[in-house]
């Protein structure tokens, strides 16, 4: 989908048109490599995966969890 736009603007450029489509193409070119499982890389990527899962989870059970302690 071209939404009228020229395809002119050279790939280091179509980052700060895009950085939504880049990052993305970014995130599945690394689940690519963890998939592939090749590389020198995937343990860490698998790690830092699990981590943006946790650490999240993590805050918002404490934040709960000092709420009710505060609150009650």
């Amino acid at each position: 989908m071209n939404h009228g736009r020229g395809n002119d603007v050279p790939q280091d450029e179509s980052f700060v048109h895009h950085p939504i489509h880049a990052t993305v193409h970014e995130a599945e070119h690394v689940r690519e490599i963890a998939d592939e499982g090749d590389s020198a890389v995937t343990p860490l990527i698998l790690a830092a995966a699990v981590l943006a899962f946790i650490v999240p989870l993590a805050a918002v059970l404490m934040l709960l969890d000092f709420g009710v302690a505060h609150f009650s």
